[in-house]
């Protein structure tokens, strides 16, 4: 009789076997599924075909558990979607054996390390199930229920990421968009190699790809004591003599000094200006207190900051855009991809720890040439009001206009009639006219979003040439700023250099982009480089920590 209760033995030893909860998810000891459900009158044969793992499977599906996530919830209604447009036929377990399809995704899934994942946060049923005998209908609805299961879990954190972006900080506003489960479950079981259809969920993106391999390269590497730090100091540089010499030495890879061992040599300021080119640091060969901070960092083991930049790839849209712009915080970089190549790349200037550059996606719309400033609220409360009650001539020596409300329109008013003691940015605005010394300098490139962040020009040019470049209030600092618009002008056609820069120095003009260009602001403190040499950056805002903590790593 089909749906006839198991025997102990099989029920107490093989369904236990299936995973970890298995069996309390799907059948408890001594009941089959069928049973469980009731005998409602959908569960009989004539709904489903006359099959006894399609009934079983059937009725699986129709068992609730007591406490059900949201996410838990939605898979069980995209199991009853996917398998209801089946007649409830198994698509993992044939005559009672796993096909070939159901080997593939187990192993896939088995191999999540590889991925930066964590194979323990997936059930997977028991490999060597039916191989002595066949599965009956019970045990083939519980293998079936459970590869799905995992599958699902697998493919929604492969695709979208372990962590809620919005739980590592507010000023982290993706929102990765989470696979259709259903899509999930028909594709994979459709796909000539199931394996690959699985593994194609974690980003396809060349960047996840190699620190994919970097990670594989670094477990492989025996686990040594991470070198003592070099000790902070004064500056070291050719010609001067510092007990922290024959560490910094040795650290290089340099053979110690027989004759005046402190001494900075040739020899070392070469070795030292390597690793700054290396690292993305000025190379000017001295030792000075970021790139002791580097080498600190480059004698840790990398393996967890990579899988949590690992974890941040999966936070991007699996299409960046065949042209779009990268902004990379901890980098303090800009680069613009044409096809898969950087066709350009500068220095950028990005927020301070007190004001940081949100990390979001966006299109850019339209490019402003001699821009005004419309100070912010925060830095006319903060900055503006403070210097304006200290020096009443600041607004009118630095360009600034001052802006009211009268009989219900805002209109320029002068900066004497302005009661400077009660002011407020509730009822005054300061714009700043184009001009040399305006803080967006000549061009401003507009990606309308939440945050009323954007790139822009500056006349403090000198920021651009320190290491550390966290400086602004939030938006991005752009060196090169006229080249930069070249490139992105170039890619809208009808536009050349001399057409641009005839527009430098008169009125406000607005260039409106026919085709919107992607705009992604991202936060990795690991990468590969070009060279394909790992590359680390400092954890600016802290964003790197809290993934590593959140993951358990």
């Amino acid at each position: 009789m089909i749906g006839r209760v198991l025997r102990t033995a099989l029920a107490g030893t093989a369904l236990l076997a299936l995973s970890a909860g298995a069996a309390s998810a799907f059948l408890p000891e001594g009941q089959t599924f069928r049973e469980r459900a009731g005998s409602a009158a959908s569960l009989t044969m004539a709904d489903v075909a006359s099959d006894p793992a399609a009934i079983a499977l059937k009725a699986a599906l129709a068992i609730a558990p007591t406490k059900e996530s949201f996410l838990d919830k939605r898979d069980r209604a995209a199991m009853e979607q996917f398998y209801s447009a089946r007649d409830y036929q198994p698509v993992w377990v044939r005559d009672g054996r796993y096909t070939p399809a159901a080997k593939a995704v187990m192993a896939a899934i088995g191999a999540a390390a590889e991925e930066g994942l964590d194979p323990a946060a997936y059930r997977l049923p028991v490999a060597t199930l039916g191989e002595t005998a066949p599965l009956g209908p019970d045990l083939t609805a519980a293998a079936e229920l459970t590869l799905d299961r995992a599958l699902l879990l697998y493919a929604r954190q492969a695709y979208a990421g372990r962590l809620d972006p919005s739980s590592i900080g507010k000023l982290i506003t993706i929102k990765p968009l989470l696979p259709d489960p259903v899509e999930i479950l028909a594709s994979v079981s459709a796909a000539p190699d199931a394996s690959a259809a699985v593994i194609a969920y974690n980003p396809p993106h060349p960047g996840y790809q190699r620190l994919k391999a970097a990670l594989a390269d670094a477990r492989k590497l025996p686990a040594t004591e991470a070198p003592a730090p070099i000790a902070e100091g004064k500056l070291m540089k050719l010609g001067v003599s510092d007990p922290r010499v024959p560490q910094l030495r040795a650290r290089l890879g340099l053979p110690a000094a027989t004759e005046k061992p402190e001494l900075y040599d040739n020899a070392l300021a070469e070795a030292v200006a390597r690793f700054q080119a290396e690292s993305g640091l000025k190379a000017d060969g001295a030792a000075g207190g970021n790139t002791i901070a580097f080498l600190n960092r480059a004698g840790k083991d990398s393996t967890a900051e990579i899988l949590a930049n690992m974890e941040r790839w999966r936070w991007l849209p699996r299409d960046l855009g065949a042209f779009h712009v990268e902004v990379n915080v901890p980098e303090f970089q800009v680069r613009i991809v044409d096809d898969g190549k950087v066709v350009h790349e500068t220095r950028v200037v990005t927020g301070k720890v007190t004001n940081q550059t949100p990390i979001f996606s966006d299109e850019m719309e339209s490019i402003v040439v001699n821009p005004s400033w419309n100070v912010p609220a925060s830095i006319t409360m903060k900055e503006m009001l403070p210097n304006v009650r200290r020096d009443p001539s600041y607004l009118s020596r630095n360009g600034y206009q001052v802006l009211a409300k009268v009989n219900g329109k805002v209109v320029p008013v002068s900066p004497s009639s302005v009661d400077w003691s009660t002011a407020s940015a509730r009822n005054i605005q300061i714009r700043q006219r184009p001009g040399d010394d305006n803080a967006l300098g000549s061009i401003k490139f507009l990606f309308p979003n939440e945050h009323s962040v954007y790139l822009h020009d500056t006349p403090s040019k000198s920021l651009f040439q320190r290491d550390q470049r966290a400086f602004s209030h939030g938006c991005v600092r752009v060196q090169n700023p006229l080249e930069f618009a070249d490139v992105l002008l170039a890619y809208q056609g009808g536009w050349t250099k001399e057409r641009l820069r005839k527009m430098v120095g008169g009125r406000e003009s607005w260039v409106n982009l026919p085709k919107h260009i992607p705009v992604h602001i991202t936060y990795f403190t690991a990468f590969v480089d070009d060279s394909g040499t790992l590359q680390t950056r400092p954890d600016i805002y802290g964003y790197n920590a809290r993934v590593e903590r959140a993951l358990g790593l």
